[in-house]
């Protein structure tokens, strides 16, 4: 049930697991098209060598980071070596290129010809030899730095998780009471349910679905956020970006015989829905914002669709792998700003206020460290209680990246002394196949729609007067 958190890492062994999408080594450039090269603030990492090793540990992540900095370092050294050999070969070529001009040309000089094309057959050998050995260290030493984490946000906590708020309190059930969200939909005639990919909604649960997205839109839209209908689809570079093997069919849909994309190709087609952050994050890839239109606030309400995880049990509408949602998505000038915190801060307000319609009981909770996902620094959740499972479950949750997805995407906007990479506030603030699974559950007699949520449903035995 865990899995429910959906916590997804890279491998971050000296073994390597798959081809990047996000960065295009030289060696394939032949037969991928780089669409873009990633800042990599890797110096800025470097530079706190101890911060960032403490960091992977807490998150429960084995990297050896002292080993991988030397391999940084020597990277830089490698390239550091190849200009200063293009340096010299443009030198000597316009030496001989000079000479080569002179129409009347000495013994001498034909003699010095020979020794500056001799030294650039040598030059260039060596060119060769370097630019291959930085393609393999491309494959190796880049692709490991971009599987680093995010950088922790300084206020999530270190060992567990910490209950930030708690409204009402859990109903309780008598043992006999306590069944299945599916077993109660199906009795209901409410739900229809085979596995994770093929399940239906019935009768009021449809209406309520449609309903609590619309008040869903009502609430983000009285706070002046602008909704947004995204792209189903995206590239393998944005879900890499996004913190995810996008080699996995686990992690994401992989779109198969697409006409577009050779089979052998780095960046596939997925299916990912328009409500989720890899449709955001397509949206504002490789742009320069206006400075003036900063904080930018989005929400979207429709399908997310995601894999169930590998090694990880069918839980009914709980791990259902299509699902209507609502996403939100802020983004300011700076994630060391007041503006940050208060922006993230003003969006877990207004999902409160929308669980507060919603339901009796749910709480708040701050996830800790070895919880988060490799792109978040901070996550927050929303959590209602699962009488049958006997635990809480994640019905949303609003996470802080930093400009951890700007840097890797190229996302900036101008500056007096040049470019900065802005900050990103997101997350899937409300499940709704997991919503309607704790409140079948938490009432199996009958489907009770909050009165907030029934003036939106479309149906004779609700319409209010």
């Amino acid at each position: 049930m865990r899995d429910v958190r959906r916590k997804t890492f890279f491998s971050t062994n000296f073994k390597r697991d798959y081809s990047s999408a996000l960065y295009i080594s030289g060696n394939k450039a032949y037969k991928a098209f780089a669409f873009l090269s990633p800042y990599l603030d890797c110096d800025e990492r470097f530079a706190k060598v101890d911060k960032l090793q403490k960091e992977l540990v807490l998150r429960g992540m084995n990297v050896d980071v002292v080993q991988l900095k030397n391999a940084w370092d020597f990277y830089l050294k490698m390239v550091a070596d190849r200009c200063a050999l293009e340096d010299n070969n443009s030198e000597l070529a316009g030496r001989v290129r000079s000479m080569m001009e002179s129409a009347d040309r000495t013994a001498e000089q034909e003699q010095e010809v020979l020794k500056l094309r001799t030294q650039l057959n040598i030059i260039r050998q060596d060119l060769k030899t370097i630019k291959e050995a930085i393609w393999d260290l491309d494959e190796d030493v880049i692709e490991r730095i971009l599987k680093l984490p995010n950088e922790l946000d300084p206020r999530t906590p270190v060992d567990e998780s910490v209950v930030l708020k708690s409204v009402g309190s859990a109903p309780e059930l008598f043992e006999e009471n306590r069944r299945s969200h599916i077993d109660i939909g199906t009795s209901l005639d409410l739900l229809e349910y085979k596995n994770p990919m093929y399940y239906y909604l019935c009768n009021d649960a449809a209406l309520f679905e449609l309903a609590v997205l619309a008040h869903a839109g009502r609430v983000f839209g009285e706070k002046n956020m602008v909704k947004i209908v995204g792209t189903d689809f995206s590239r393998s570079l944005v879900v890499e970006a996004s913190g995810l093997n996008h080699e996995d069919p686990t992690a994401t849909f992989i779109i198969e015989n697409h006409n577009e994309v050779e089979r052998g190709s780095p960046n596939r087609m997925h299916l990912v829905g328009g409500a989720s952050l890899v449709s955001f994050l397509m949206m504002h890839t490789k742009q320069l914002i206006n400075p003036n239109h900063f904080p930018l606030k989005y929400f979207a309400t429709g399908r997310q669709y995601m894999p169930l995880p590998r090694d990880t049990h069918a839980c009914g509408l709980f791990t259902a792998c299509q699902a209507s949602v609502a996403h939100a998505f802020v983004m300011v000038k700076d994630a060391k700003s007041e503006e940050y915190e208060t922006q993230f801060n003003e969006l877990l307000e207004d999902v409160c206020r929308l669980y507060d319609d919603l339901c009796v009981h749910y709480r708040v909770v701050m996830r800790s460290a070895s919880e988060l996902q490799p792109c978040e620094g901070l996550r927050v959740s929303f959590e209602m209680w699962s009488p049958f499972a006997n635990q809480y479950i994640e019905i949303g949750h609003v996470s802080a990246y930093g400009n951890y997805f700007s840097k890797r995407l190229l996302i900036a906007y101008q500056t007096s002394k040049g470019r900065n990479f802005p900050a990103v506030i997101s997350g899937t603030v409300l499940s709704v196949p997991r919503l309607l699974a704790c409140m079948l559950e938490q009432n199996p007699e009958k489907f009770v729609i909050p009165p907030k949520i029934a003036e939106l449903v479309l149906s004779d035995d609700y319409m209010v007067t």
